[in-house]
């Protein structure tokens, strides 16, 4: 009897480890869409991947720790140690930013211009103990204080200790990342940040000391045409790199990848950059049950990839997209207008400036 109760409280407890293990690998066409006018066929297939997240029993140790495709991280690590709602929220807005940028990046590439406006502040972390707790929210984009506006973490920062008190009262304008403004306000008593000798006005979002930076400015993008993407349920900046790829090849005639299944998985960055992801080994073996032939990740994670890659699969580094570009040419892939690039001058790329100075603001 005893050692039947043992083993039923370790299948249903519930441990503090997350188990990750191979996701899924699908077309990025079914999830873009342009006008009819812009569209092509696609022949061939660009796959993004993402990774499987399991919360774990004690039971479910020993099957993990037997799966060569499987890795157990405390929960802790996973989610930098924030509440499981705040990392999901987090999630939600890696994956709205991803596909803004990708939006751009891909259609500089065409060699269309892109304008680009800073728009707000976008809180990442919000501070539990100060004064926005429960009052702003991730995701939310800050373009105003007592309507005075603020388009960049420097002029938040700027507007609130050159015109406001610790203890004063305001209306902050706040939008989302998908559509910054009209917002809508909320009123906010400003806390205290303390900074060596002086006293500052204190909102309570943003934290350097995050896994990645937690308040930046927030783009709008003037596309010269709508592009749109569905995330499909999935979270996190990973895909950005694939959807950056997938609205290329749907607007150049379909044939980027030769006819052939390439799968991409990295972050996107307004410059074109790409940038480092997790879970490249357990991607990888998802992207070679797809039947992807190459495989474009960044640079820092080519030795995992290349270490889970067998059979027909090759794994190349890409540092930007226009490394991208040439391993698909090299595979046989047209690249059609995305060989013109970037343009030059006004509306080509840049990338916006965080703050870097307190660790709240």
């Amino acid at each position: 009897m005893v050692l039947a109760g043992a083993v039923a409280y370790c299948a249903f407890k519930t441990a503090p480890y997350y188990e990750i293990v191979p996701g899924d690998a699908q077309p990025v066409s079914g999830l873009v869409s342009v006008p009819s006018a812009q569209a092509h066929p696609v022949t061939g297939r660009i796959l993004l991947t993402d990774v499987g997240v399991n919360t774990m029993t004690y039971l479910a140790f020993i099957p993990a720790w037997l799966d060569s495709n499987a890795d157990i991280v405390p929960a802790g690590e996973l989610t930098a140690g924030l509440p499981v709602s705040e990392f999901d929220a987090q999630g939600v807005v890696d994956m709205e930013e991803s596909q803004l940028t990708a939006k751009a990046v891909a259609l500089r590439q065409l060699g269309y211009q892109v304008p680009e406006t800073d728009a707000g502040v976008t809180a990442y972390v919000i501070d539990p103990h100060g004064p926005s707790w429960n009052v702003l929210h991730v995701g939310d984009v800050v373009t105003a204080i007592d309507g005075i506006p603020t388009p960049n973490p420097n002029e938040l920062v700027s507007v609130l200790h050159s015109r406001f008190q610790p203890g004063q009262t305001v209306q902050v304008t706040v939008g989302t990342v998908t559509k910054p403004t009209p917002g809508h306000d909320v009123t906010v008593r400003l806390g205290t940040s303390r900074q060596g000798s002086k006293v500052y006005p204190l909102i309570g979002i943003g934290d350097l000391h995050a896994p990645i930076p937690s308040m930046g400015t927030q783009p709008v993008y003037d596309l010269p045409f709508p592009v749109s993407i569905s995330s499909d349920g999935i979270g996190g900046p990973s895909a950005g790199l694939a959807f950056t790829l997938g609205i290329i090849d749907t607007l150049t005639g379909g044939r980027l990848t030769g006819g052939k299944i390439v799968a991409a998985t990295g972050t996107i960055h307004p410059d074109g950059t790409v940038g480092d992801v997790g879970g490249v080994a357990q991607k990888t073996v998802a992207v070679q049950r797809a039947g992807a032939t190459l495989f474009l990740v960044p640079p820092q994670e080519l030795a995992v990839a290349r270490s889970k890659a067998t059979g027909r699969l090759k794994v190349e580094a890409v540092a930007d997209l226009a490394q991208a570009m040439a391993d698909l040419e090299a595979l046989g892939g047209q690249l059609g207008d995305a060989a013109k690039g970037p343009p030059a001058g006004p509306g080509g790329h840049s990338v916006p400036e965080g703050w870097q100075g307190a660790p709240w603001t």
